[in-house]
């Protein structure tokens, strides 16, 4: 996606309301981008959290990718349903091999369905 070389058409072309939809990618900022398909959650990294940040002003500097969902778990709300970006710090740095007020993570998630 960072190179844009992406078929978006052709990754969601079995996509349906009746299916769980995971998009897996690198940049976050990508779900600003696929507003148009059925995402019900995306996983990023690349932010790295920011990776170094300061008290009251936050992450100095994020990645281009990397800017509007810089870490944990966002909710983007949809006229059928709402879909949710979680985006991890990771556990390495990018560019400067420092971290400051970010604290590396590694993430588990457990999905379950959910019956109505």
């Amino acid at each position: 996606m960072f190179y844009g070389k992406v078929d978006i058409d052709a990754a969601f072309s079995e996509a349906s309301a009746e299916r769980f939809t995971v998009l897996l990618a690198h940049e976050p900022d990508y779900a600003d981008r696929v507003t148009a398909y059925r995402v019900d959650l995306q996983l990023s990294g690349h932010s790295h959290g920011g990776q170094v940040k300061l008290p009251l002003i936050g992450p100095l500097l994020t990645p281009p990718g990397g800017r509007n969902y810089i870490e944990g778990l966002h909710v983007n709300e949809g006229q059928d349903t709402d879909s949710y970006i979680y985006t991890t710090r990771g556990i390495g740095t990018t560019h400067i091999p420092i971290r400051l007020l970010c604290r590396p993570e590694l993430t588990v998630l457990t999905l379950r369905r959910v019956t109505v």
